[in-house]
């Protein structure tokens, strides 16, 4: 069940729910202040066979949506000049990229590249400088491709997950088919909620050292990823993350737009609310075990674990406080030069963990399966992920404060 179809929910009128102006599409663009994204960089320069560049593509994307049907009325105006301007604006904000992989077969002659892009769609008020509605968006690839690894196709890899409709995991699949069903709205019941810190306990930044990692640009990477996971699986807006990093306190409150137009009047900084509930994740660390099993082989064994909590900003009262553990066993060929990176599977467990656990707020299977503990099997690998608790009770009532105060279109 999701936020957005919560039983005490059913009597509210979807008419009700509706952004009653038309909104204007300001494009896609790089938060440059958050993390770094090289790739990603280099494929909003990229044109296709059609000479479109990746915002040209997502405007016909976004055009062949029917929003009628939705909760929002989409006005594309990408011609508009700088005196016609909808009181609404939606952008998608691009906050971290990650290349996690390139895995090369060579039986097959091919390479398999991993790949995630992190954002929001927000739809905001240009004339009052607000954010309305902020959901968080991810890209997923998974693909081979002929030959060794290049580390120049990179950013046609993150063109083409941006841009490829047909591709499962594409932003351009996710806007079509999910996040334009989302519950956009002028005004929202329940709290509003943020990601407002992640913090690292010792072990961490001796694992990263070890990992080759720098544990603080981690931190942040888990950061965006928590809050795009939260709004993912709940369906359910979310303040933007803030960077604490490098930042000074004024920007930390500050969201700078930037739309496809220079000039647009949807260019601004919004002031990013306070937070109802903070939520907070802490890291306790992660360890690598190797076992040779041949000459060439070894099997190893990654294990973490991660407190994720819930808090009432406005007197500290915490509502939801649960560890998990988790366990990912695989093999390594040492001498295999092309192999999967061991600071990738590190972000890939966290993410599995930090998904699990947020999906688990409004789907009581995952919810019930996670505290008996979840075996994930693939060919090549085995996960297990579980809430470290022997309270059945006060786990079930923890998550339930929260899918209680989950924001809801009014």
């Amino acid at each position: 069940m999701t936020a957005a179809t919560l039983p005490q929910l059913s009597c509210i009128s979807p008419a009700l729910a509706r952004l009653r102006q038309p909104v204007t599409w300001g494009g896609a663009y790089l938060q440059t202040d958050a993390m770094p994204m090289p790739h990603l960089n280099q494929a909003m320069a990229i044109r296709n066979a059609n000479n479109q560049n990746i915002n040209q593509v997502l405007l016909e994307t976004i055009r062949a949506i029917n929003w009628a049907e939705t909760d929002i009325d989409l006005a594309a105006l990408i011609d508009q000049d700088t005196a016609t301007t909808t009181e609404y604006g939606m952008v998608l904000v691009f906050v971290a990229e990650q290349s996690l992989g390139q895995v090369y077969f060579p039986n097959l002659n091919e390479t398999r590249y991993i790949a995630r892009l992190v954002g929001y769609n927000m739809v905001y008020n240009i004339k009052q400088r607000r954010i309305i509605a902020n959901f968080g968006i991810r890209g997923r690839y998974l693909h081979a491709i002929s030959g060794k690894p290049d580390h120049a196709a990179l950013p046609e890899i993150y063109f083409e997950l941006i841009t490829n409709q047909d591709r499962e995991g594409s932003i351009a699949k996710l806007m079509t088919e999910v996040v334009s069903q989302y519950p956009y709205s002028n005004r929202y019941g329940g709290k509003q909620f943020k990601v407002t810190s992640v913090h690292a306990k010792p072990l961490v930044a001796t694992a990263a050292e070890k990992t080759d990692m720098s544990a603080d640009i981690f931190r942040d990477q888990i950061g965006y990823l928590a809050t795009v996971c939260f709004s993912e699986n709940t369906e359910a807006p979310i303040i933007p993350y803030a960077k604490t990093a490098t930042l000074n306190k004024n920007l930390i409150q500050e969201m700078r737009i930037t739309a496809f137009d220079g000039n647009s009047a949807l260019n601004t900084s919004l002031p990013l609310p306070d937070p109802d509930i903070g939520i907070s994740v802490i890291l306790d660390g992660w360890n690598f075990n190797e076992n040779p099993v041949s000459n060439q082989r070894n099997e190893v064994s990654l294990t973490m674990s991660l407190t994720v909590t819930f808090q009432h900003q406005n007197d500290g009262r915490v509502i939801f406080s649960q560890q998990f553990f988790a366990q990912k066993e695989f093999y390594e060929i040492p001498l295999a030069k092309y192999a999967l990176s061991r600071d990738a599977r590190v972000y890939i467990l966290h993410e599995e963990t930090i998904d699990h656990i947020f999906a688990a707020i409004s789907n009581g299977s995952i919810r019930s399966a996670l505290y008996e503990g979840i075996e994930l099997k693939t060919r090549s690998e085995a996960t297990f992920l579980q809430a470290v608790t022997d309270d059945k009770k006060t786990y079930n009532n923890e998550y339930e404060s929260i899918l209680e105060i989950l924001p809801y279109s009014m």
